[in-house]
């Protein structure tokens, strides 16, 4: 089985058929796909036992291919490990904890927005943090992101800042 003989070579984008630079539409497609194909329910009764241990890595192996090319962030750090010869993230990359308040926001890039405008509100750039929260909530109106928007708006610079455009 060539996924496993590449366990350690094929990058993820091979791992689930896919080209670099795929949008995330193709990503969730080529790992459903692939999931059918391989999931190890599927080899239950079938094979000897080296081929369950085996379709299990590849199974495996596919779903942090899909984990990582899906988070946004993840992706951009794993399409450098990938440029410098890596065809896996980092145990410590792939790791990354999510904050209480992040994992109340489904969405990667409205989770994206919401990380900037805490860190921009932060550093005092309140017209960013406000921008940036606004955006997220294009995205997905979550609690996290409408306590910070309220938190921005209710900042004792925001009026003169924000210019009379509250919600």
């Amino acid at each position: 089985m060539r996924l496993y003989e590449g366990l350690d070579e094929l990058s993820y984008y091979e791992y689930l058929g896919l080209r670099p630079g795929c949008d995330y539409v193709a990503v969730r497609d080529g790992f459903y796909a692939r999931a059918q194909r391989f999931h190890p329910d599927q080899f239950v009764y079938r094979g000897g036992e080296s081929l369950r241990q085996a379709v299990y890595a590849v199974f495996k192996r596919m779903t942090e291919a899909y984990n990582v090319l899906l988070d946004p962030e993840l992706r951009v750090l794993y399409d450098a490990a990938l440029v410098r010869g890596e065809a896996r993230l980092s145990e410590v990359a792939r790791a990354r904890r999510l904050t209480a308040e992040e994992r109340q926001v489904h969405n990667s890039f409205a989770r994206i927005y919401l990380r900037s405008a805490r860190r921009k509100l932060e550093q005092g750039e309140l017209r960013g943090a406000w921008v940036d929260v606004r955006l997220g909530l294009t995205l997905e109106q979550a609690p996290p992101l409408r306590r910070l928007l309220a938190e921005i708006e209710q900042h004792p610079g925001a009026p003169g800042l924000l210019g009379g455009t509250r919600t």
